[in-house]
């Protein structure tokens, strides 16, 4: 499902980077009634995988601890999620994106778009038009969008994701995927990462193939590699949560213009 160039427009996609990271040994401490019902459905994953943290709530402790770039907002949300065993529900989600938003806004440029796609899981990618721009503008667009996006965003969207996609906090999305598919019993328990990287490198050999011909091939040669319906909504939020939307962009995707500069 690779993206099909859109004519001649430059497009710039930027990801959104998880600052501050830390990581643990899959055998390290922290809580251990913390993510119970997920390890259960995943304690073969691959051994000795690491962590980004022991926990979900093991990480919000650890991000409140050490990031000073986070407004008093999004700090409450982490906090929030505490008493609630690292969960966040919807509307905060919500809340800290619209919150990124004005934030943007008010540093002059327009308002951020990206695809949403199942539980209201955002893009973490963006396509952002920069046709045109001087090479100042577009430095100043990235220290500016990253900056809102810390303030106000990048934390609460990593726990989000990570209660719907990566609860036990694999550092390797690959490894997380599998674990989440695993849980929601898309695939046996059986079902190891090797194979998952044989069918994705499977899939991959034919979208590259058929580049120029198929538009995403949804339901064609390229998807049937995989051994699980890789358009089930519980898949893609497998993949989405653990920032594999590439397999799913449509070319009507939104693009952003930051500087409202009319696209070719």
């Amino acid at each position: 499902m690779y993206k099909k160039p859109r004519g001649l427009m430059r497009i710039c996609a930027l990801a959104f980077a998880v600052l501050a990271v830390g990581t643990f040994s899959a055998c390290g401490g922290g809580n251990p009634d913390a993510t119970k019902e997920a390890s259960t459905a995943s304690s073969s994953i691959e051994g000795m995988a690491e962590k980004v943290a022991p926990s979900i709530t093991a990480r919000i402790e650890f991000l409140l601890d050490s990031s000073t770039e986070m407004s008093e907002q999004q700090q409450d949300i982490l906090r929030r999620a505490l008493d609630h065993d690292g969960v966040i529900p919807r509307s905060d989600y919500d809340a800290a994106w619209n919150r990124y938003q004005d934030c943007v806004v008010a540093k002059g440029y327009t308002k951020p778009v990206v695809e949403e796609f199942v539980d209201g899981l955002r893009s973490p990618l963006w396509h952002a038009t920069s046709e045109g721009w001087s090479e100042e503008q577009h430095e100043k667009f990235i220290e500016d969008n990253g900056n809102c996006k810390q303030l106000e965003y990048l934390y609460v969207d990593e726990i989000y994701r990570a209660n719907l996609g990566n609860p036990n906090q694999y550092t390797d999305m690959d490894t997380a995927v599998v674990d989440c598919l695993r849980r929601k019993n898309l695939v046996s328990n059986q079902y190891t990462l090797t194979q998952f990287k044989q069918e994705d490198a499977q899939y991959n050999d034919v979208a590259t193939k058929n580049f120029t011909t198929d538009r995403y091939d949804e339901r064609g040669e390229a998807a049937s590699k995989f051994s699980f319906d890789l358009n089930d909504p519980a898949t893609v939020t497998c993949f989405i949560a653990n920032g594999k939307d590439y397999y799913f962009r449509e070319d009507t995707s939104p693009i952003w213009s930051p500087l409202n500069t009319p696209t070719p």
